[in-house]
């Protein structure tokens, strides 16, 4: 049963679980097509031959049988899909159903129009080219199924059941070749389509993996080419935010790693999404810190005021998210923000087999010296002259003149005053 699963063998375990679920979700779909569509033609069928031939008994027990036959197929498919377990098996079934159900509704037309229903007045000709054309509408509804041993099954199903209808019929042997070799087209179609929503979903599914790894702008900018995969990287204007979790070693000893985890997870979240709301990248996690930077990989705005306004809602977001954390019996946390504009050098640091995507300078540790001022001054959230005067925001108040670990020049720390006493509280 191995062969019918038609998923590559490169996949790993979660890739190949997603291309199985989605196989039986675009079943449904089509399942869905059958059963809506084949209605139609017999409700569609039943109205003409009434409204031409009046009420016709024989009509109405075929059409009406072939309704109850069809509905009951499409449920059992239907309840097959929405089942948990895989069913590689349910798409062979499925498409030799829809020939099977083409080659009954021909001879059942041949039948009624035998026994003088609207159907003699209409061309032999005519009949076959409006079958042909429904099967090959079936066969193109291939690509939409998982692997292409499936598409190969549905065009040689249709070309059997086109035969099958065509020799009956006695057609000409130019017009059955004729109709044989678009069903092949119509098979390759099927394959293209095929081709491109497997590459697609395929490329999707690694993009959404590669974002549990890398800021979404560092992926979106190497596949659009912004970003150059070698070593190197280029001299920018960048805002630094350093977010740090206060008194974490300490909470590290009182509780279990698990519970850590879980605080870190959800705590990451929460203020991650913040970061991206203001354009910024996420350069790495340090143990409990943020590092997130503004303007790389590429340059949107007033990067230092996307800094500051991220870290106050960061503040802002602290309360409910401390009852969130309390609700799920994980310890609450309070933070410090330092912010800090300035140039640095990003791009990829690293070798051949193993780079990261980052910022280096000076800008990058004034930002962390800022953030371990936070709660030597009394205020959560923390940023330099330089960040201050390129937001351009006016509620900044100055707060003071400090030496920064490491540094010999002092610095002027400006401050918003409504996070003045959070970390004093």
């Amino acid at each position: 049963m191995k062969w019918l699963r038609d998923i590559d063998n490169t996949f790993d375990s979660l890739l190949t679980e997603c291309y199985e679920q989605r196989e039986m979700e675009m079943e449904k779909h089509i399942n869905e097509i059958r059963f809506f569509g084949l209605m139609a033609l017999f409700i569609l069928e039943l109205m003409v031959g009434i409204i031409s031939q009046g009420p016709d008994t024989t009509l109405i027990v075929v059409d009406v049988g072939s309704m109850v036959l069809t509905a009951l197929w499409c449920w059992m498919v239907a309840k097959w899909a929405m089942s948990k377990t895989y069913k590689p098996w349910l798409k062979y079934v499925s498409i030799l159903f829809d020939y099977v159900i083409i080659l009954l509704i021909t001879l059942e037309m041949e039948y009624l129009a035998e026994l003088g229903h609207f159907l003699k007045d209409l061309h032999q000709t005519e009949f076959e080219l409006m079958i042909i054309s429904a099967m090959m509408l079936f066969n193109i509804m291939s690509a939409f199924r998982q692997g292409k041993l499936i598409i190969y099954y549905s065009t040689l199903c249709c070309l059997a059941a086109s035969t099958i209808i065509l020799e009956h019929s006695h057609t000409a042997r130019a017009i059955e070749i004729h109709e044989q070799i678009i069903i092949l087209f119509s098979g390759l179609l099927a394959w293209s389509i095929s081709n491109y929503i497997t590459g697609t979903y395929t490329r999707l599914r690694h993009r959404e993996r590669l974002l549990r790894y890398l800021p979404q702008k560092l992926v979106t900018a190497v596949e659009t080419g912004k970003v150059d995969i070698e070593p190197g990287g280029e001299r920018r204007n960048v805002t630094i935010l350093m977010a740090d979790i206060r008194n974490f070693t300490s909470m590290c000893e009182s509780h279990d790693p698990e519970t850590i985890t879980r605080l870190l997870n959800v705590y990451f979240a929460e203020m991650s999404k913040i970061i991206f709301m203001h354009n910024g990248m996420i350069d790495k996690f340090i143990g409990d810190a943020i590092m997130a930077v503004f303007g790389t990989p590429h340059e949107e705005g007033n990067n230092a005021a996307y800094g500051i306004n991220a870290g106050r809602r960061m503040l802002e977001r602290l309360p409910k998210l401390n009852e969130r954390l309390k609700a799920e019996g994980l310890p609450e946390v309070k933070i410090g923000i330092g912010v800090h504009s300035g140039d640095a050098i990003a791009g990829n640091v690293g070798s051949s087999s193993r780079m990261d995507y980052t910022v280096i300078g000076d800008t990058v540790n004034v930002a962390a010296r800022i953030e371990s001022m936070t709660k030597d001054l009394g205020n959560a959230l923390l940023m330099s002259r330089d960040s201050a005067e390129q937001s351009e925001l006016s509620d900044l108040e100055q707060l003071a003149e400090v030496t920064l670990k490491g540094k010999s020049a002092t610095v002027q720390i400006f401050c918003d005053p409504n996070f003045k006493t959070q970390l004093n509280e």
